[in-house]
């Protein structure tokens, strides 16, 4: 009879557990809103700068972080200099770089840590989604609707995934831009 009441104490603890949820996890919906001011694409690429990494030489999950934001900068400035088959080449070369770490590692974070004491803006959904939209424009440039449709498609999906674990005004923003260019066109 003992060994049944606690069983049962024992059963009604983690049922009052799991109703609660974690304590460590928020619940869903309500993450704090990171400010543009605080989390964007420009504060991405200074944290990053430095000794070149590329896939040879990458060893560790933050090194194909690295070498990923690298490339999306260097994508950046072929993209701005309308030289878009250079930045398509560097927009793959980044999202290859990130979908060797997103295999292990599939939440953004505005405060990962990277080891004791040192923390970093981890992004690699709102990377990869940002180089699918660059890349979608330069294919609706080009007069290529289909595959900028794709590209788009996937950014979403990739915004959707980062919102999930980071509320990010550069998050939402993107999602937006995603929204109005996937929105059927009125004649």
């Amino acid at each position: 009879m003992r060994t049944r009441n606690l069983f049962i104490l024992l059963y009604g603890i983690l049922a009052w557990g799991v109703i609660l949820g974690c304590a460590t996890t928020p619940p869903p919906g309500n993450l704090r809103l990171i400010p543009l001011q605080e989390v964007n694409l420009e504060a991405v690429f200074e944290e990053n700068e430095g000794l070149e990494v590329t896939r040879e030489n990458a060893k560790e999950i933050h090194d194909f972080y690295r070498g990923g934001v690298q490339q999306k900068a260097k994508a950046e400035k072929e993209f701005q200099e309308k030289s878009y088959p250079v930045a398509i080449k560097l927009y793959l070369s980044s999202n290859e770089l990130f979908s060797t770490l997103l295999e292990y590692i599939d939440r953004d974070s505005a405060a990962y840590n990277l080891f004791e004491g040192t923390n970093i803006f981890f992004f690699p959904n709102l990377l990869v989604a940002d180089n699918h939209l660059k890349m979608g424009r330069i294919h609706d440039a080009m007069g290529r609707k289909g595959p900028a449709y794709r590209n788009w498609k996937r950014a979403l999906s990739l915004v959707r995934r980062s919102l999930e674990s980071e509320r990010t005004e550069w998050g939402l923003a993107l999602q937006q831009k995603l929204l109005l260019l996937l929105a059927p066109k009125k004649d």
